[in-house]
């Protein structure tokens, strides 16, 4: 019976926090003192399901919210969750604000299919915002515990914590407390990792803040944790499908945040982040000249995201292209093929001349010639001053 009643009790608190209830607005109406911002977080572990950690009220008053948006975007999608962030200003004035943590489905029957592990905690913390600080909505959701709280940009707890330990259906719960000074997760799992061989793909972190980056912020936030982009790749919205604009925010050496525009509030979330690995950061020229047909494949297909700016690797590229010109290799003339999208994501002159030779060889298959084609007439656009062109005879 237990299991049944939370079961309905986390329907009925999806259905309070979609329905159609209007919504205050933290900051009054002619409010002139100083605000900060406040994001809501999440952690997707299925096409249908994710972990959402974000404010449900201020002072005792509904508020927009990730849960809110996310339902927006995947309202007729079925089984199928569209997770939306959301980002909020909020006054620089002692609050009372009400946090949640919770599993979070697309439809409602999953909620019983996943009995036993609908996890969801609530409360309320009292909270004093900085001015022009920014802050996010964070918390960690299992069987034996659960919690949530508010962290700085970086990283520090800078609330109390709503704390629920042991499972919800099981009378060895403890009620929800306030946790005061910081929150101390349980130990994860150690699973043995299964090794994987390729001269491209790692997933050692070293000291790139992206592997780090959490889903779901704002542009303001990401911009904060990370500086601001040497690029922005405009992606437009999708005519045919429907598809919201995209921004890529390129950073030298580290990678790619992709940021996703949001139907609710016209924002820009970041939904992925694209890492540079450290052999691919210290070692680029070498796995680029040493890759065969499938990692230059995936080569292709990963920067064609994270972009490549510097010239001496943009010229690893180009000789890549030219020694394979007349691959019949198809994962080879696939990856150099990406190589000439790059090229105009750069939006550099330097490569023009490589370009028109290729175009021009009619020994060269017909998919690299259109590659190259598209990017020349991209690059043409620019109307970019005419610079040293790369060697490659």
């Amino acid at each position: 019976m237990r299991k049944i009643a939370s079961f309905f009790a986390i329907i009925m608190l999806a259905s309070s926090l979609v329905g159609c209830v209007a919504t205050y607005n933290p900051i009054p109406k002619n409010y002139q003192g100083n605000t900060a911002k406040l994001d809501d977080t999440y952690k997707v572990g299925s096409t249908s399901s994710g972990q959402f950690f974000y404010l449900s009220k201020v002072d005792g008053k509904q508020v927009n919210n990730s849960i809110r948006a996310t339902h927006q975007a995947s309202y007729g999608q079925g089984m199928l969750l569209t997770p939306v962030g959301f980002s909020r200003e909020v006054p620089t004035e002692p609050m009372t604000l009400t946090l949640v943590a919770q599993v979070h489905h697309a439809a409602p029957i999953n909620y019983m299919f996943n009995a036993g592990s609908n996890f969801i905690v609530s409360g309320d913390v009292s909270f004093t915002p900085e001015a022009n600080q920014h802050y996010v909505v964070k918390g960690y959701l299992s069987p034996d515990f659960s919690s949530v709280w508010i962290e700085n940009m970086s990283g520090k707890q800078v609330s109390d914590a709503i704390v629920l330990e042991g499972d919800p259906d099981e009378s060895k719960t403890k009620i929800a407390m306030l946790s005061d000074g910081e929150v101390k997760l349980p130990e994860p799992e150690k699973n043995q990792a299964t090794p994987k061989k390729s001269i491209l793909i790692t997933n050692q972190p070293f000291d790139n803040p992206l592997f780090f980056l959490e889903r779901e912020l704002s542009v303001d936030a990401v911009v904060t944790k990370l500086g601001k982009p040497d690029h922005i790749r405009v992606i437009e919205k999708g005519f045919f499908n429907n598809s919201p604009e995209i921004q890529l925010y390129h950073y030298k050496d580290i990678g790619a945040v992709e940021m996703v525009k949001s139907q609710t509030d016209q924002q820009f979330y970041s939904r992925r982040t694209h890492n540079v690995s450290s052999q691919e950061h210290y070692q680029f020229i070498d796995v680029v000249n040493q890759a065969d047909g499938m990692d230059t494949q995936r080569i292709g297909r990963k920067y064609d995201r994270i972009g490549v700016y510097d010239e001496q690797y943009l010229d690893a590229l180009a000789s890549k292209i030219w020694l394979n010109k007349q691959t019949t290799d198809g994962n080879m003339l696939d990856g150099i093929a990406y190589y000439c999208k790059i090229f105009a994501n750069a939006q550099t002159a330097r490569y023009q001349s490589l370009l028109k030779s290729i175009i021009d060889n009619k020994d060269v298959p017909s998919k690299l010639r259109r590659h190259c084609k598209n990017a020349k007439k991209e690059i043409e656009k620019l109307k970019l001053t005419q610079v040293e062109q790369f060697q490659f005879l």
